[in-house]
């Protein structure tokens, strides 16, 4: 999986889009976008919480 991939997956699971339809996008097995979810749990959360109208680190 490409560097840019990766970081759609990351974005498209804090934005909490199902994982099958990451998966498919990606064109990668379910397996992979949840070994993904799990060593970028902190990265997702930090994303969540911008999208959902939280400041930014440093603000």
């Amino acid at each position: 999986m490409s560097e840019e991939t990766r970081l759609e997956v990351i974005k498209a699971l804090a934005y909490g889009v199902d994982i099958d339809d990451i998966a498919n996008m990606a064109e990668v097995d379910v397996e992979e976008i949840e070994r993904i979810k799990e060593a970028y749990a902190d990265e997702i959360r930090e994303r969540q919480e911008m999208t959902e109208g939280g400041a930014g680190v440093g603000d």
